[in-house]
């Protein structure tokens, strides 16, 4: 049973770890959110100056597999699938290159008929072969009409 479309509000924490300095940050902003709790689409307008006229797009299925489509000025299809690696493009307006990743752990809970819940993954993103950074990204969601800080 497909839900249809929502207004959702999201929390996105992300961290960073490259070469024993670490960088984090939280970004509070609105998307939608569509699909079951097992194969859903969440899609939210990039806030980072760097991306600001860039749409991202996350399809996660299960906690088998999440694909990021980013569309803008950077364009980009990043594929993580749990204990796989996989070589993605990433285009920026000053030219495109391959990064390796290598997705270590998704998680991914929705409550069944609510535009709500969390998800997160662990993943390394690697240039030219070499480790590069190990990231953490975790995304609270919630239908922007519940009035509740996360479900």
């Amino acid at each position: 049973m497909t839900m249809q479309k929502r207004d959702i509000l999201l929390t996105i924490q992300d961290r960073h770890v490259q070469g024993g300095d670490s960088d984090s940050s939280e970004l509070i902003t609105t998307g939608t959110f569509e699909g079951t709790p097992d194969d859903y689409r969440i899609s939210y307008a990039e806030q980072d100056e760097a991306l600001k006229d860039c749409v991202t797009t996350l399809h996660v299925e299960g906690e088998r597999r999440v694909t990021l489509v980013r569309t803008g000025s950077t364009t980009a299809e990043m594929i993580l699938e749990q204990h796989k690696r996989h070589n993605c493009h990433y285009d920026t307006p000053y030219g495109g290159f391959i990064l390796g990743v290598y997705a270590k752990q998704i998680t991914s809970r929705v409550l069944p008929d609510e535009a709500c819940g969390a998800l997160a993954f662990r993943y390394t993103l690697d240039f030219n072969a070499a480790n590069s950074t190990e990231n953490e990204l975790n995304i609270f969601f919630k239908e922007a009409a519940q009035n509740v800080p996360h479900c």
